[in-house]
């Protein structure tokens, strides 16, 4: 019997690494927020963190506003995408200076000031922007397709995976360095999604970085530099290609941690006690 196809699960035919990630966090979560599409809560951080990001990305494309403006329309166009009657959840911990965490408060006061320091590392790098036929490679996007490596007969023949990388720079030594802008207080211990970039751009443009970096807005700078010679096509092909192969065979594991407590899907995840929008397997209700 044929399998379903990922398309047919998700509502897309290809992968991200954002629902790699996903996967490999949480396949519960996967399933809620990929598959069933659950309504996640809403939080201040996806806001903070995606006004940071369009902000810097105006900066970034040649706006000539002030740091104050930039941040001020790029938070109120996303407060704009959220739903006004629900609660946000604030994320971090209680002080005496912000009794209600990083509510919408902290991320007004804050992230002016992570702007700023973005503005003044960029001065004093000595990183550019690499251009692509006169373009600037800010939130670019690239298609990675890979030959599926599962052997199965209802396997398709390759695998998809979309993005959008945030920059690409080169350094004073002309070496092409993939960077990804982080608004939390971690900088990730992996660098696979830095590495899916790269091979989306050996792909589509024939370069090949072999450089990448985290840019940790907190900080106001980026972390060490990392090394993605290892990111090749086929340890990328057989990556995907089993997630793909995952999917499709509907594997959906929860990982129970304390990161559950901030988990935006929570209320409707059997295992912490939530109610799924579909039967449990296990469940005679």
């Amino acid at each position: 019997m044929s399998r379903p196809t990922v398309e047919e699960l998700t509502g897309r035919n290809s992968v991200s690494y954002s629902s790699l990630d996903t996967f490999q966090q949480c396949g519960e979560k996967f399933r809620l927020t990929r598959i069933h599409r659950v309504p996640q809560e809403e939080a201040y951080w996806n806001v903070g963190g995606k006004a940071f990001h369009l902000a810097s990305e105006w900066f970034d494309k040649g706006s000539d506003a002030s740091v104050a403006t930039l941040w001020r329309d790029a938070w109120d166009k996303e407060m704009g995408e959220v739903d006004a009657s629900k609660p946000l959840r604030a994320g971090g911990r209680a002080t005496k200076q912000f009794p209600n965490k990083e509510d919408g408060t902290w991320w007004n006061l804050h992230g002016p000031t992570m702007l700023a320091d973005y503005v003044t590392w960029r001065a004093n790098s000595g990183w550019e922007i690499f251009e692509v036929d006169g373009h600037p490679m800010v939130e670019y996007d690239f298609t990675l397709v890979l030959p599926n490596m599962v052997q199965s007969e209802d396997a398709s023949p390759n695998v998809l995976c979309v993005g959008y990388i945030d920059r690409v720079f080169v350094n004073q030594h002309g070496e092409l360095i993939v960077v990804d802008l982080k608004t939390g207080s971690r900088e990730p211990a992996a660098s696979t999604q830095l590495g899916v970039y790269a091979a989306g751009i050996r792909q589509r443009l024939g370069f090949n970085p072999t450089l990448g970096a985290y840019y940790m807005s907190r900080k106001g700078d980026v972390g060490g530099l990392i090394s993605l010679a290892h990111y090749t096509d086929e340890l990328l092909s057989y990556w995907l290609s089993t997630f793909e192969d995952s999917i499709r065979s509907q594997r959906f594991l929860p990982h129970v941690t304390s990161m559950c407590q901030t988990c935006t899907v929570a209320p409707s995840c059997y295992a912490v006690g939530g109610k799924p929008p579909y039967k449990l397997p296990f469940s005679n209700d």
